[in-house]
């Protein structure tokens, strides 16, 4: 069977997804990216896949290829709060802390009630701060 014949709907990809974080929460990293590749194959225009791939690579310590893959989802989906918070992470463990609060920092101002803007109000307490 080949890839381009395969036709997941919206609710598929959603359980594709929670499947590929599982298996990133479990450990099971190799798996989680497998999925996550797989899934941005059958949606090439959303973010979520490549970002959730970035959070993949974070757990290797790959914070440059996580950065990147971000990024790719910010070309997608430029306004993508979930893309911004972690590139933003990813930045912070390159060392690039003025960048990665700023963007954070805009997170939050955005839209400060929602989950990306605790996330990104979690990752600015844990950012190491200037002496």
């Amino acid at each position: 069977m080949r890839l381009e014949r395969i036709q997941a709907g919206d609710e598929e990809l959603r359980v594709l997804l929670e499947a590929g974080f599982v298996m990133r929460d479990a450990g099971r990293l190799d798996d989680a990216e497998a999925v996550f590749r797989g899934v941005a194959e059958l949606a090439p225009g959303s973010e979520v896949p490549r970002v959730a791939l970035g959070t993949v690579q974070l757990r290797r310590g790959q914070a440059a290829e996580a950065q990147a893959s971000c990024e790719d989802g910010l070309r997608l989906r430029p306004g993508s709060h979930y893309a911004r918070v972690h590139r933003a992470e990813a930045l912070l463990c390159q060392g690039q802390f003025a960048e990665a609060e700023d963007g954070l920092a805009a997170v939050i101002a955005a839209d400060p009630d929602s989950p990306h803007s605790r996330t990104a109000r979690a990752l600015l307490d844990m950012a190491p701060k200037p002496q």
